[in-house]
C-alpha cells in the first residue's frame, strides 16, 4: 500500500486518493541557541564510514509498519491460540531492483529466550507493490496472504507453517488488491484490478472520441488507466475451485473489503455519485474542498464512504450516509454474530434532531457501532484522541476473553493528545461503556508476551519481546546489525520561529565530520518530523537523503512543517510556508552553524508549493532546490487536470485567490509561482515519477528553459508518488545528494558513469553564470 504524504496533486491522487495527505508536526519548545550549541558539540558517532543513500535501500524494515506511526505500534501478527506470530521484513536489491520480502516465525514461548527466527518463506517484488502483504491467520498454523515475485501479478497464496506448503489460491489476469476469507468457510472474496483497456479500436480511429472526463495523461496514452488504477471488481472463488464475478450495484475502490463471519456481507468502500448537500456541514477541510466543487461533465467530487454488499443478492447501499475522512485511515471489524460491526474514524450522518450531537458529528471522527441490516447506529465514543494537526488510525480488535472492544490508537505524528493510550469498551444493555484495557489482550490469547518496535532519531529500530507480567525485556532481532560499522549524523531536536512568528519544530541532522564553530552548507528537506523515528532519508524516500548528505559534510534540517486547515488552500498557505524556510535560515546562522551562501532546499509533495513561493517570492537566497513530485499552484497545472479532476479547481483557485476566468488572473499573476519564474535565481532539480506528475513540472521546466535558467527534469515513468523500487530511489535520493555537493560544494562523483550528468550541470552552471552577470 502506499504512504500517506502531503501531496494535493492530481498525479498522486490518480493513484491512490484514499492515501491522500500526511502532515506531521511536533510539539517542543524553543531551544536557546547555547543549549543547542552545547548538545551538538562531540556528536559524531564513529563508524567505519559515513552512511550513504545505498545503506538506507539496503535497509531492513518491518515490511507492514509504517515508518511514521506511533512507537507504541506492536508489529507482530500472533496466531489465533498465541502460541506463535510472524513478523514480515522488507530490504532493497540494487542489484536486481527487487524489494525481497521475508515472513519470519517466532514461538512465543521461547521468544523471552531470544530464540532465532524460522524463515518461512521469501519473496520479491520488482513492482511498486510489496511481496509479501496483508498477513492473515487462517488457524492455528495457517497464513493467507497476497504475494508476488518478479514478473508475477500480487495473488493471494496460503502457507502452512507446519508443512511449509504454499499454495497459490488465485491465478487472477489482474493484480489482486484485497481478499476477505474465514476459517470456517470454503470460499473466500477478492478485489481484482480493471484491466487497461485502449481508448482507440476500429471506430474511434476514424470517428475520434468525444471528451467529456478523461484525463489528459490517458488520452496522451491511449488507454484508460483511471478506471483501472481506481476501481476493482469483486469475485468469489472456492478455495481449491473455480471463480465468478459478484455483481454490485457500484463501483468498488481498490481498497480493503471486510467479510461478516456469516459469509452474508462485505464492506467496501465506494465513490460517492451525488454528494448530498447536507455534507457540506462537516468540517473536516478535505471535506469541505469536495463538497465546494462543481464536477464537470460526470467527473467525480472524490469523495469516498463505505457500502454493505449483500452477496447473495449484489444489494449494495451505503453503510453510513456520511463521507470517509482522509486524515488517517477508518476501520472496520464484524461482530462474532454477524448482527453489527463497528467502525472507527469514520464520520457519522448530521440528520439528527439533537443540535449537540450533530455539532460533535460535525468536527470529529467517532468509533460507532452499526445494526446489520437496519443500519441502526449506535455511537461508542466521540473521545478527543488527536488533535487537529494529528493522522490517527484506530485498530480495532476484540478481546478473546472478556469479549471487549479493544482500540489502540496508531499516530501519524506527535500531536497526540497527552495521556490517551489504548482504549477499551464493554456493551452493556445501556450502551457502550468505556472500561479499563487489559493487559491479557496484548499478544495472543494464552500469550503474556508484549513484541515491541523500539527506536528513536539517533537509535536504529530494533524488535524485543517482553512479559507483561514480570516486565523482563529481551532483545528479538536487531533489523540492522551492520550499522554498527556506519557513521551516522546525529540528530537533534530544534525549534524556533518562522519569520512570520509562528513557531515551528525540525530535527536537526549534523554533519559525521561535525566541529563546533565551523560554518556548513545546509539543506532544508520539508516536510514532516518525529523524533522517535530513526529516519535514515527523512520521513519518506523520495528526493531525501538526510544521513547520506549528513555523511558529505552537510547540515540536514528535516521541517516539521504543517498546513492549519484555516489556511490551507487560501493564499497564505505558500507565504506561510516559505516563512518557515526563512526562519530556519536564520535560526541556524544566529547559532553561526550554516554558510546562508550555501543553503539548498527539496520541496516534496504539498510542501513543493511553499518552495516554489520561496523561489519566487522570498528575499532570501537558496543556491540550489529540487521538487519533487511537487503541488504546483500553476496554470499549467489547473488547465490540464481540468475537467478530469474538477473537485481539484478549490484548492487551486483557492491558493491564487480565485479563478483565472471570472476576475481573478491579477491575483494568479501575484501569488502563483509559475507566473513569476523571472525572479527565480536558484538552479532547480525536478522529478516526476509517472505520466500525470509531469504536468506539475512541466510548466517550470518549460518556463526556466525558455528563460535560460538552469533547469532540469528527470521523470521515472513507472515510479510511485513514494518510491519504491531501488533504482527509482537511487536515481532520485543519489541524483540530490550528488546534485547538492555540486551546487553547495563545488564537488563532484569520480565515478566515469556520471561523467554525462556533470558534463549537462557544468553547462548549467554557465547558464546561471550567464544569469547573475544580467541581473548585476
Amino acid at each position: 500500500m502506499k504512504s500517506l504524504n502531503c501531496q494535493m496533486s492530481t498525479g498522486v491522487l490518480a493513484r491512490d486518493a484514499a492515501l491522500f495527505v500526511v502532515c506531521l508536526l511536533v510539539m517542543v519548545p524553543i531551544v536557546e541557541s547555547n543549549t543547542v550549541r552545547d548538545k551538538f558539540a562531540g556528536s559524531q558517532r564513529h563508524g567505519t564510514r559515513p552512511a550513504t543513500v545505498l545503506d538506507s535501500i539496503q535497509m531492513t524494515n518491518l515490511a507492514e509498519y509504517d515508518s511514521r506511526v506511533s512507537v507504541e505500534h506492536a508489529p507482530a501478527l500472533f496466531s489465533p491460540d498465541g502460541k506463535q506470530f510472524v513478523i514480515v521484513t522488507k530490504k532493497g536489491d540494487i542489484e536486481h531492483n527487487t524489494n525481497n520480502y521475508s515472513l519470519l516465525l517466532f514461538h512465543t514461548g521461547r521468544s523471552l529466550l531470544s530464540s532465532n527466527p524460522e524463515l518461512l518463506i521469501s519473496l520479491s517484488s520488482s513492482s511498486n507493490r510489496p511481496a509479501i502483504l496483508d498477513v492473515k491467520w487462517i488457524d492455528e498454523h495457517t497464513l493467507a496472504f497476497l504475494g508476488e515475485n518478479p514478473g508475477e501479478l500480487q495473488q493471494v497464496y496460503e502457507l502452512d507453517c507446519e508443512t511449509r506448503r504454499l499454495a497459490k489460491l488465485t491465478n487472477h489476469p489482474t493484480r489482486v488488491l484485497a481478499y476477505a476469507i474465514h476459517p470456517n468457510e470454503d470460499r473466500f472474496y477478492f478485489l481484482a484490478g480493471r484491466p487497461v483497456s485502449s481508448l482507440f479500436d476500429d471506430r474511434t480511429k476514424q470517428t475520434g472520441i468525444v471528451i467529456s472526463n478523461q484525463p489528459l495523461a490517458d488520452l496522451i496514452a491511449g488507454e484508460s488507466r483511471w478506471s483501472s488504477d481506481r476501481f476493482a471488481d469483486l469475485f468469489v472463488k472456492t478455495i481449491h475451485g473455480n471463480e465468478a464475478a459478484v455483481r454490485t450495484q457500484r463501483d468498488l475502490m481498490q481498497d480493503r473489503v471486510w467479510l461478516s463471519p456469516n459469509g452474508r456481507y462485505l464492506i467496501g468502500t465506494s465513490l460517492v455519485v451525488e454528494v448530498p448537500n447536507i455534507w457540506k456541514d462537516y468540517e473536516d477541510p478535505s471535506v469541505q474542498l469536495r463538497t465546494r466543487a462543481n464536477p464537470l461533465h460526470g467527473d467525480s467530487p472524490f469523495l469516498r464512504q463505505y457500502v454493505l454488499i449483500d452477496v447473495e443478492s449484489g444489494t449494495t447501499k451505503a453503510l453510513l450516509n456520511a463521507p470517509l475522512s482522509d486524515r488517517g485511515y477508518s476501520e472496520v471489524i464484524w461482530s462474532s454474530d454477524s448482527n453489527s460491526v463497528v467502525v472507527s474514524g469514520a464520520y457519522l450522518p448530521l440528520n439528527i434532531p439533537d443540535a449537540n450531537d450533530r455539532k460533535v458529528r460535525q468536527s470529529k471522527t467517532m468509533i460507532a457501532e452499526i445494526k446489520i441490516p437496519s443500519l441502526e447506529i449506535v455511537p461508542i465514543s466521540s473521545k478527543e484522541l488527536c488533535s487537529s494537526q494529528c493522522w490517527l488510525r484506530l485498530e480495532l480488535s476484540w478481546d478473546l476473553g472478556s469479549g471487549k472492544l479493544l482500540v489502540e490508537p496508531m499516530v501519524y505524528s506527535e500531536a497526540l493528545v497527552p495521556d490517551v493510550g489504548s482504549l477499551a469498551f464493554e456493551r452493556t444493555p445501556s450502551g457502550w461503556k468505556e472500561v479499563d484495557f487489559p493487559n491479557s489482550a496484548r499478544g495472543g490469547s494464552d500469550s503474556k508476551v508484549i513484541v515491541t518496535l523500539e527506536e528513536n532519531m539517533n537509535t536504529p529500530p530494533k524488535l524485543f519481546a517482553r512479559n507483561f507480567q514480570t516486565g523482563q525485556k529481551v532483545l528479538l532481532l536487531d533489523l540492522n546489525p551492520q550499522f554498527k560499522s556506519l557513521e551516522f549524523g546525529r540528530v537533534q531536536n530544534v525549534a524556533f520561529e518562522a519569520t512570520d512568528g509562528h513557531k515551528v519544530s525540525a530535527g536537526l541532522y549534523l554533519p559525521t565530520t561535525y566541529a563546533q564553530g565551523k560554518k556548513y552548507p545546509l539543506v532544508i528537506q520539508t516536510h514532516g518530523w518525529h523524533s522517535e523515528r530513526f529516519w535514515i532519508d527523512g520521513p519518506w524516500p523520495s528526493a531525501f537523503a538526510a544521513q547520506a548528505l549528513a555523511g558529505k559534510g552537510f547540515l540536514v534540517l528535516q521541517l516539521s512543517e504543517d498546513v492549519s486547515a484555516s489556511i490551507m488552500s487560501t493564499p497564505e498557505e505558500a507565504p506561510k510556508e516559505a516563512s518557515a524556510y526563512e526562519g530556519a535560515i536564520d535560526y541556524l546562522d544566529r547559532l553561526g552553524m550554516i554558510d546562508r551562501d550555501r543553503v539548498g532546499i527539496i520541496g516534496f509533495s504539498r510542501s513543493g508549493l511553499g518552495v516554489e513561493y520561496a523561489l519566487t517570492h522570498s528575499q532570501y537566497h537558496f543556491a540550489a532546490a529540487t521538487l519533487a513530485e511537487p503541488s504546483d499552484g500553476g496554470y499549467f497545472f489547473y488547465v490540464a487536470i481540468l475537467p478530469s479532476f474538477s473537485w481539484r479547481w478549490p484548492d487551486l483557485e483557492g491558493v491564487n485567490g480565485g479563478s483565472p476566468f471570472t476576475g481573478g488572473m491579477a491575483s494568479w499573476l501575484k501569488n502563483s509561482p509559475s507566473f513569476n519564474l523571472t525572479r527565480v535565481t536558484t538552479p532547480v532539480r525536478e522529478e516526476a515519477y509517472a505520466p500525470q506528475p509531469l504536468f506539475l513540472a512541466w510548466e517550470w521546466f518549460a518556463g526556466l528553459s525558455r528563460l535560460h535558467k538552469p533547469v532540469e527534469l528527470i521523470y521515472t515513468r513507472d515510479g510511485d508518488h513514494v518510491l519504491v523500487k531501488p533504482l527509482d530511489r537511487l536515481t532520485s535520493q543519489q541524483g540530490n545528494v550528488d546534485w547538492f555537493c555540486f551546487w553547495l560544494k563545488s564537488e563532484e562523483d569520480a565515478d566515469p558513469a556520471k561523467s554525462e550528468q556533470y558534463a549537462r550541470w557544468r553547462q548549467l552552471r554557465e547558464l546561471q553564470q550567464k544569469s547573475d552577470k544580467a541581473a548585476f
